[in-house]
C-alpha cells in the first residue's frame, strides 16, 4: 500500500484553561519578533491560526478533498468512472485563516506564510467549487469529460501549490507553538497546578513520539524505537501523575490524556510487527487526543 503519513493536529494554548488570558507574553516568529513580549492579542492570534490550520486538516477539509480529487485520477478516467470532486469545507478553514490573519500582533514570518496560503488555498477552493457543479450535475456526460480533462493539470498544480504552502505555514506555526509550549511548561512547573503540567508534558512528548516516524522505512529502525521507548516512559509517568493529581482534586482524568494510553498500545504493536498501518493509527489516536483537548478548552 502507498504510505502517506497524515499531518498531525496542533494544540492551542487553551489546554486546561491556560489560554491567552494567562498573559504568557511568549515570543514567536523571527528574531526581531522574538525580542518583543507578546500580549494577549498575539497569543489569541496564534490560537486562531491553530484553529484555521486544524480546520483545513479536519473532516471535509483541504487534506481530505485534495486526496479525493487525486484518487479520481481524471487524466485516466472515462465518463463511466466514479468521481469524488468537491470543495468540502475548505471555505470554512479559509475564512478562519483570513480572520486570524487580520488580527493584530504575531510573527511577520507567520503572517507572510498565511498570506501565501490564503492566495493558493483560495484558488483551490474556487476551482474545486466550480468543478463540483460540473461533476455533480454530470455535465461531463455531455462533453465526454472534455472540461474535466482539460482542467485536470491546472487543478493538480493548484493542489500541489496549496499543499506546499500549507506545509510551510504549518512548519512555522509548529515552531511558534514549540516555543510557547516550552515557556508554558516552565510556568506550570513552578506553579501548584501539577495536573495541568503533567497533562501538557504528556501531550508534548506524545507529539515527539509520533514525529519520530515519517515513512515505511522508519518503522524498521531500532534506533527510532529506542528513542520511542524513552518518550513512552515520559508519557506514561506523566499520565500516572495526571491520574494521581486528578484523584486528589476529585476530578476525572482529562479525556485527551487518557486517549494517549491507546496510542502507546498501538506504538507497542508497531514496535512488535513493524506494520505501517499501526503508525497511521497512532497519528489518528494522537489527533483525537488533540482534538478532544482543544474542543474542551474552547479552541475548536
Amino acid at each position: 500500500m502507498t504510505f502517506a503519513k497524515a499531518k498531525i493536529l496542533l494544540i492551542g494554548a487553551a489546554l486546561l484553561g491556560l489560554g491567552a488570558c494567562d498573559k504568557l507574553g511568549l515570543p514567536t516568529g523571527n528574531s526581531s519578533s522574538a525580542a518583543a513580549a507578546y500580549n494577549d492579542g498575539a497569543a489569541q492570534k496564534l490560537d486562531a491560526y491553530v484553529e484555521a490550520h486544524n480546520k483545513l486538516m479536519d473532516t471535509f477539509g483541504f487534506e481530505e478533498k485534495a486526496e479525493s480529487y487525486r484518487k479520481s485520477d481524471i487524466s485516466h478516467a472515462s465518463i463511466n468512472s466514479s468521481f469524488d470532486v468537491d470543495a468540502g469545507w475548505i471555505d470554512q478553514g479559509l475564512k478562519k485563516l483570513k480572520i486570524a490573519r487580520a488580527m493584530s500582533g504575531g510573527s511577520s514570518d507567520l503572517d507572510a506564510a498565511a498570506d501565501t496560503l490564503i492566495s493558493s488555498m483560495g484558488k483551490v477552493q474556487t476551482h474545486l467549487a466550480s468543478l463540483q457543479t460540473y461533476y455533480e450535475s454530470k455535465k461531463y456526460l455531455d462533453d465526454k469529460l472534455a472540461r474535466g480533462k482539460a482542467e485536470d493539470g491546472q487543478m493538480l498544480a493548484e493542489l500541489d501549490a496549496a499543499e506546499r504552502d500549507f506545509g510551510a505555514f504549518g512548519a512555522l506555526l509548529d515552531v511558534a507553538l514549540d516555543k510557547r509550549d516550552e515557556a508554558l511548561l516552565e510556568k506550570l512547573k513552578g506553579s501548584d497546578n501539577l495536573l495541568a503540567y503533567n497533562s501538557k508534558l504528556a501531550m508534548i512528548h506524545a507529539k515527539k513520539l509520533v514525529n519520530l516516524f515519517n515513512g515505511p522505512d522508519d518503522v524498521k529502525k531500532p534506533e527510532l524505537f529506542a528513542k520511542g521507548d524513552a518518550e513512552v516512559a515520559i508519557i506514561e509517568k506523566a499520565i500516572t501523575d495526571v491520574h494521581s493529581e486528578a484523584t486528589k482534586a476529585g476530578k476525572s482524568d482529562p479525556i485527551g490524556v487518557t486517549t494517549l494510553t491507546s496510542m502507546i498500545g498501538t506504538y507497542r504493536s508497531l514496535k512488535q510487527g513493524h506494520d505501517v498501518t499501526d503508525l497511521k493509527t497512532m497519528v489518528t489516536q494522537y489527533n483525537l487526543a488533540v482534538e478532544t483537548t482543544n474542543t474542551l478548552s474552547g479552541i475548536d
